[in-house]
């Protein structure tokens, strides 16, 4: 059953607010903060000016002479800093006589704010950020969206930022938006009396117990174009944004609810939520729209941001593996999370060591649930592991887990982060195998996470230090030396002896290549902004490109002579197929700023690829950790 959000039609913003304000107080409950009223934030998403909306915070009765408030540098489910002040212009304060009061800011996400006593408002612009991709590294979902009349997308934090030590105060907003776009949200509406109504604008009310549930509740705006489904107990509603109107929600929704569906079947009575709200935007892809495809998990929605020109069935297989994966968080870390996650520090946060548990589980699980549910065959569930193996091989194995996953912020340990969901999966895989084998196949990790959530829970946050003797009470021994040896310390997991538990046979083949791209990945990619070819990949360099010594990052300048850029970057694939076995070849790179010669003789390259199957002389113990593992 569909949500219905009821929006509220008036003729002055201001004067609803304000009725508002006096209307409907509710009991506050004691808040360790210097003042305990309710902040009021309003939206303007109608007078939209140079992309930008205009946003007011009111707040009353300070007692301190100064005060500051911030908009987050980073937000819980990222894991690298976005500075959200940058996008803001403008910002004023105001007494309670429309007179300005003092501002000085500090740094990008800081404004200190004079005489406090007086203070009746603040006032502000918000620019968005996918418009600008090419002078940013927010990630799209994480993101905002202003388009005028047609889409926004508000992860709220964005725009709506807190004072310092009221983020536990309780938020009423207002968002003011035309009459013919609603909102798609899991936070419920609230309607107010004595609104005076206009056929142009609407005005609708959302209240926050405190500012992480403004954090955790993005909501977008556009034209309706919504589908909703019911999954046992919970309510799902799919919300997209297609310009063109190239997809429906209505024809993704089938192979949403079969997916869901079939998360909630593995999951079993774990839940979290009675909500959950898809937030599909599509975008054009082009140097003005959103360029970073995937999604961010909140407690009861998601974000997701994918090309709009991808096909219905390549469009259903997208949202398959990233909605399932964000869908997993209401697990991990949503219910099950450390104290640096539960009192999350939007300016100078502290890390969690465990976002092997977090994101690595969670990625796992979005692979086995499909293998478990029949949504794919086992020889699709192999390759997938044999694409984390191969993915993960590209990055330093010398860094322990928890070492990186405290330091993910800072260099040399941000650039490993997507490893996360590459060997963050393999580690879990290991440790279900491992339980399953000691058990006799009936406990695995599901169970130890359901154990785990029973033990903390939403409100019961672990310290970083005492979760893997937790986990070892709630499973075996064998299970703490591997995580003491492998993501605690930086022993290289030998991935053939745990899946030879399971009677999976772990070898290697060498397949032949390409010079520049092996199947669809490719070893290079352009610049946008620079307009130059670099090396990267998402799997290891084929044995040409190992042996002439090119290492990821490095700029291609030429090849004997001819020079390469992004506009002549498919050049590349054509002339490497004239070249001869035994000619030179000489490269120029760029390598930290330093240009270098690379030469060699032309090889025929190939790549390492790894084959696991199943072992045809299996014993039954292994056939039986099979059967448990993976429901074969």
């Amino acid at each position: 059953m569909q949500r219905t959000i009821h929006t509220i039609k008036t003729l002055l913003f201001a004067f609803a607010i304000s009725n508002l304000a006096t209307s409907c107080k509710t009991t506050q409950l004691p808040v360790a903060s210097t003042n305990v009223s309710t902040i009021r934030a309003s939206i303007d998403l109608v007078n939209v000016k140079d992309d930008k909306v205009k946003v007011e915070i009111q707040i009353d009765n300070l007692n301190s002479d100064t005060i500051s408030y911030y908009l987050p540098k980073i937000v819980p489910g990222t894991y690298q800093n976005n500075d959200f002040g940058k996008y803001v212009d403008d910002l004023k304060a105001f007494d309670h006589e429309g007179n300005s009061i003092d501002v000085q800011k500090y740094g990008d996400n800081r404004w200190k704010i004079n005489n406090t006593k007086q203070l009746d408002k603040i006032t502000y612009w918000v620019n968005d950020t996918y418009d600008s991709e090419d002078s940013h590294d927010v990630f799209s979902p994480t993101g905002s969206n202003i388009i005028k009349d047609k889409n926004f997308i508000l992860n709220l934090y964005a725009f709506v930022g807190y004072f310092g030590g009221m983020k536990e105060n309780k938020y009423k907003l207002f968002i003011k938006h035309p009459s013919f776009l609603e909102a798609s949200a899991s936070v419920e509406e609230i309607l107010f009396d004595n609104a005076i109504n206009t056929s142009k604008n609407d005005i609708d009310y959302f209240s926050f117990k405190r500012y992480a549930d403004v954090v955790d509740n993005p909501i977008m705006y556009s034209s309706p174009d919504k589908a909703s489904f019911k999954v046992n107990d919970i309510e799902i509603l799919l919300s997209i944004y297609s310009k063109n109107k190239t997809h429906k929600a209505a024809r993704i929704m089938p192979q949403m609810e079969r997916m869901i569906r079939a998360q909630k079947d593995f999951l079993g009575d774990i839940n979290s939520t009675k909500k959950y709200t898809i937030l599909l935007y599509l975008s054009s892809a082009k140097s003005d729209d959103a360029q970073g495809f995937g999604a961010l998990e909140h407690n009861t929605s998601t974000v997701v941001v994918l090309p709009e020109s991808l096909s219905n069935k390549k469009l259903n297989e997208a949202l398959t593996d990233v909605v399932s994966h964000e869908f997993f968080h209401i697990v991990t870390p949503l219910t099950i999370h450390s104290k640096e996650i539960h009192n999350f520090d939007y300016n100078s946060p502290k890390m969690s060591e465990h976002l092997w548990l977090y994101e690595g589980t969670t990625e796992y699980f979005s692979m086995l649930f499909q293998i478990t549910q029949g949504l794919i065959t086992k020889d699709e569930f192999f390759e997938r592991i044999i694409g984390k193996i191969e993915a993960s091989s590209s990055f330093d194995d010398s860094i322990a887990f928890t070492t990186m996953s405290k330091n993910i912020l800072v260099d040399p340990y941000r650039n490993s982060y997507r490893n996360v969901y590459e060997k963050g999966a393999l580690i879990s895989m290991c440790l279900d195998i491992i339980m399953r084998e000691k058990s006799d196949g009936v406990y695995g990790l599901l169970d130890l996470i359901k154990n785990l959530s029973v033990r903390y829970g939403i409100n019961v946050p672990f310290d970083d230090k005492e979760l893997i003797k937790a986990i070892e009470e709630d499973s075996y021994p064998e299970v703490s030396a591997f995580l003491q040896t492998h993501v605690m310390s930086n022993t290289p997991i030998d991935y053939e002896f745990y899946l030879n538990k399971a009677g999976v046979l772990y070898g290697t083949k060498n397949a032949p290549s390409s010079y520049f791209i092996f199947k669809q990945e490719p070893f290079v990619t352009g610049s946008e902004v620079t307009k130059e070819v670099i090396f990267t990949s998402d799997i290891p360099f084929n044995s040409f490109l190992k042996e002439l010594g090119v290492l990821e990052g490095d700029v291609l300048l030429s090849i004997n002579k001819k020079e390469y850029n992004l506009n002549n970057i498919y050049d590349l694939f054509g002339d490497s197929n004239k070249w001869k076995i035994g000619d030179e070849i000489t490269f120029r790179i760029k390598r930290n700023n330093k240009i270098m010669t690379l030469k060699s003789n032309v090889t025929k390259p190939t790549i390492e690829k790894i084959i696991l199957e199943q072992d045809p002389k299996a014993s039954e113990q292994q056939k039986m950790v099979l059967k448990k593992w993976i429901n074969d």
